[in-house]
Order: C-alpha cells, then structure tokens, then sequence
C-alpha cells in the first residue's frame, strides 16, 4: 500500500507525495549497489513486496522472495548480491532493507517548518530559544527553559521551568516535558508522551503511604526516540538515563533510576521497574516485564512477553524468553513439555492400568 505520507521516525519529519523519478542507475548510485538488467527503466515510484507495481522499485530480502516477485508486474527490485539473475531488472546491495530505507527518503522529501514561533504560543520571557526553532500554537515553554536550534515544538507541548532541548529535536503534538528534564540532540518524542513524570516511590506506614520526594531528573541522550504515549519517570536522586540512539516504542512505561544503554530498542508495551539497568544493543520484545533492580548485559535479546524477576541479573549476548524468563534453550524445552502434558497423562494412566493389571494377576499366581 503506497500511503500518502509516510513518517520518518528517525528524524521525526513528516513525509509528503513523492515528487521526482529517477532511473534505475541513478538509484543504484545512490545506494551503492549494481545494477543487473537496464539502468534505464524509469521508476516512479516506491512500494513493499506486497503490493507490487508497475514503474515502481521495491526490495526482496531473500532469494525465495526475489523469485516470488517474478511473476508480479515491478520493475525492478533490489537484491542481495547472492541474487545473480532474474526477469526483472535487479539493484545488488549489501543489505536490501536499508537501501530500501534510503530510497523511501529520496521519493518522499521531509516535511520542514517554518522555523518561527506562534503567537499563539506562551514563551516565559526567561526562556532561551536558538535559531530556526518551530513552536506551533497552544504550546507552553517555562520559565529558564533553553531551547537547541531547529528544534520543533508541536501544538499542545508543554516544556516545564529549567528543562535543555538539544537542536534537531522534534517534539510531536500533546508531549510533556516536566521540570530539568534534558535532551540531546535530534531526539524525537512522538505524541502524548510523558518524560519526567515522578517515579512510583513510597514508604509504606500503619498511617497509609508515604511520598518519597522525586527530585531526580530524567536525560534523554542524542538520537533517542521515543514513541506514542510512553511514560518515562524522573528519578528518585540522580537521573533516569536513555543512552544514545535508542529507540522506545509506543506505550512503553520506564521507571525511575532505570538506565538503558546505547543503541537499545524496545517494543511496545513494556514495562521497566525502578533502578532496572538494561545495557547496550539489547533488543526487547513486546510486553516483557522487568522487576526492580534488573540487570540485563550488552547485546541481550529478550522476547515477546518475558517476565524478569526483581534483581535477576542476565549476562552478555544471552537469548532469554519466557515468564519467569529463561535462556531460549531451556524455555523452548519446558514449553514443548508443557504442550506434552496432556499426551503424556494419558500415558501415565495406561501405565497405571497396566501396572494394576500386574500387580493382580502377580498376586493371584502367588495365591495358586
């Protein structure tokens, strides 16, 4: 399905119709691939595997595919270099998805903005906005905020007192920022999330709960992302940490005192428990759990649903599932043993049947 626009999430720009064509060879240059068949064809456009067209470029990432979409009526397609011939016309690269990113970037140019600021927006008079900065209406910006160049702030957005926006970063519509919270450069927060918000801390009393003050912060590093509606909770001393380039998705709740390393991605619905320290390239499934005091090492990949118990500790470059969660190898055993139980009552009740069978038919012998 061609949309008619597209959202760059790594730069949080808007994508629009796209406006140019280009031939074969001139996308093949722009990728560093090599063409196999005419570099001539023009194409106009771009799409998926699954909706195929004519006069359009799209990417196969294996073989099997590649052969699948021979008989469609695209144009061309880009490969890996281990796909040789084909009916169609082929671009060989390295790693078809990426180039495939970049060509979706060439045919739909960024949204940009104007760079000015609503009058219909309140700036405290002891803000510092940088040059080129977009502040649309109905946004708030307190007092000694301090705002990066071309940074883009969406209607509905509220930037507390004393919060730092490195330049680059875009703010979509509805996203709160509460007081001294600090991003980097290029970071992009889509809409109606929540950065520093106070952490869930209290002391538990006869009288009822005790609040404990939440006068940390929480610093989102360079090129981080965060999706829809995730929640990230200052901390309690110190600072809840986002390290560089990681990317958070939609509906996401990260606790107070959490660190997460650099590079990390994790899916929607996760929740992180205070203190969790989860480190670099690490890559976490869809609502996976995480007790407080967690360690994760670098490049963990966890999967859809895990469950970790407070102060589990799990090693570098481990594969874990499940809830509690596992190693992979020893989940997939007491999974499989588990879809086997009822086979196996079935066995264990024919073993006793015919245990009992014995048992008589030894005794009536003893007995003649």
């Amino acid at each position: 399905m061609i949309l008619p626009a597209l959202i760059d999430k790594g730069r949080g720009r808007c994508y629009t119709h796209p406006t140019m064509t280009s031939t074969v060879g001139e996308l093949a240059h722009f990728v560093g691939g090599t063409v196999i068949g005419d570099p001539h064809i023009r194409i106009e456009g771009i799409t998926n595997s699954e909706t195929p067209r004519k006069a359009y470029i799209t990417f196969a990432q294996t073989p099997v595919l590649a052969q699948k979409l021979e008989s469609s009526e695209i144009d061309c397609l880009i490969v890996p270099r281990s796909v040789t011939t084909s009916a169609k016309t082929l671009i060989q690269v390295d790693e078809p998805k990426l180039a495939w990113a970049r060509l979706l970037e060439k045919f739909f140019p960024p949204r940009t903005y104007p760079g000015t600021v609503s009058e219909q927006a309140f700036v405290s008079p002891s803000a510092q906005i940088g040059k080129g900065v977009t502040v649309e209406p109905f946004a708030y910006i307190g007092d000694h905020a301090v705002i990066g160049d071309n940074v883009v702030i969406r209607a509905q957005c509220y930037v507390d007192r004393n919060c730092q926006v490195g330049a680059g970063t875009v703010l979509h519509s509805g996203v709160k920022l509460y007081h001294d919270t600090v991003l980097g450069k290029n970071v992009v927060i889509h809409a109606s999330s929540v950065i520093g918000a106070d952490g869930f801390g209290y002391v538990s009393t006869m009288q009822g709960q005790q609040k404990i003050p939440q006068v940390g912060n929480v610093v989102l590093e360079d090129n981080v992302e965060i999706g829809a509606c995730a929640t990230i909770d200052r901390a309690t001393i110190g600072s809840t940490r986002i390290g560089e380039g990681s990317k958070i998705d939609n509906m996401v709740q990260v606790g107070h005192n959490v660190s997460i390393g650099k590079h990390t991605v994790i899916s929607a619905q996760t929740g992180i428990s205070g203190s969790t320290k989860i480190g670099n390239h690490v890559t976490v499934g869809g609502k996976a759990g995480f007790g407080d005091h967690v360690e994760i090492g670098d490049w963990t990949m966890v999967g859809a649903g895990s469950g970790f118990p407070s102060g589990k500790k799990v090693p570098a470059k481990q594969v874990f599932f499940g809830e509690p969660a596992r190693p992979y190898a020893e989940a997939r055993r007491q999974i499989a043993a588990q879809l086997r139980s009822a086979e196996m009552l079935e066995e264990i009740k024919a073993l006793r049947k015919r245990l009992e069978e014995l048992e008589n038919k030894s005794a009536q012998d003893a007995k003649a």
